[in-house]
């Protein structure tokens, strides 16, 4: 019987990642969800996850699951919950981060002082990353281990101000709070799959496209009802998302990945277009820009105890 291949999906609790979770373990994964925690949840999410490994017929059957409890807002919460996973979890194959909002309001403060936004789509990631390496270094996947943050790659603008306002205290917006999550994606992401401790690990910066989810929640009801009117006229459903999403780690599971890196060389980050096809960095992807990220999400993370450290991470 072979060994079930472990993934773990951060936001796996609605949309985009419970449908990623759900194909995942209908391919034979044991998938440790990660999400916000509630009454009831975790034995929902359980129950989920084993009716689709069953109802795919696969047959390693011997996939089990598991639901994590964390709040992405807190990178406190984020270190305890990826420490529990290391230590439970010696090799994981996969690492796919869906957590987000989609709102229209300022700079608004989580308890440790950052921007809520950019915390759900960029530091919290960061840090889920850095600290799962031990486990996914470890993974066997013939292609090599996956680790993917869905956002948007290959769609964002630059964020021109990395050097300046760096965490986006000073001039705050709603396009800077996208273009600066997706350009320190491009950039944090490039910098880990570069480093020799990680050239077997797949980095991958994806975009989801325009999916009929519960995007939009925390919206004002004004701009919620049209979005949902939207999303029912052209947003393609969550699992149809998924099928393309899981794509690049089911290659990997039984062989190599299908995609192709902007640089054309054998190392860095992959970018993925929403039907899985290879996109494109943008064009101040620069060696400066790259190093000026690293420090501040260094800086950032290293207020929770969490040290970037050539691709590892010790705390």
């Amino acid at each position: 019987m072979n060994t079930p291949k472990r993934a773990v999906v951060v936001g796996a609790t609605n949309g985009i990642g419970k449908a990623i979770s759900c194909r995942l373990a209908a391919d034979g994964f044991s998938v440790v969800a990660v999400g916000r925690n509630k009454e009831g949840r975790a034995d929902e999410i359980v129950k989920n996850l084993t009716e689709c490994s069953l109802a795919a017929k696969k047959s390693e059957q011997d996939a089990t699951h598991e639901f994590r409890p964390c709040d992405a807002f807190s990178l406190e919460q984020v270190k305890e919950c990826a420490a529990g996973i290391v230590r439970d979890h010696s090799k994981i194959d996969a690492l796919v981060m869906t957590q987000g909002m989609a709102t229209i309001q300022g700079f608004t403060p989580t308890s440790e002082g950052n921007d809520e936004k950019l915390t759900l789509h960029f530091w919290s990631r960061a840090a889920f990353a850095a600290l799962l390496l031990p486990s996914l270094r470890a993974s066997s996947m013939p292609g090599g281990p996956v680790v993917m943050t869905i956002l948007s790659g290959g769609v964002h603008s630059p964020y021109t101000k990395y050097k300046e306002d760096p965490e986006l205290r000073k001039k705050y917006s709603v396009k800077n709070a996208a273009d600066g999550a997706g350009f320190y994606s491009d950039l944090f992401f490039d910098k880990l799959a570069k480093q020799p401790s990680n050239q077997g690990i797949n980095f991958i910066h994806s975009a989801p496209g325009f999916v009929a989810s519960n995007w939009g929640t925390e919206m004002p009801f004004y701009l919620k009802a049209p979005v949902r009117f939207m999303q029912k006229l052209g947003g393609k459903s969550p699992s149809k998302c998924a099928s393309f999403m899981v794509e690049p780690i089911l290659q990997c599971a039984s062989g190599d990945i299908g995609l192709v890196r902007p640089s054309s060389t054998a190392q860095g980050l992959f970018i993925m277009n929403e039907d899985a096809t290879s996109g494109k960095l943008t064009k101040l992807h620069t060696e400066e820009a790259i190093e000026s990220v690293w420090d501040t999400a260094g800086t950032v993370l290293g207020r929770a105890g969490i040290a970037l450290d050539d691709g590892t991470c010790n705390n």
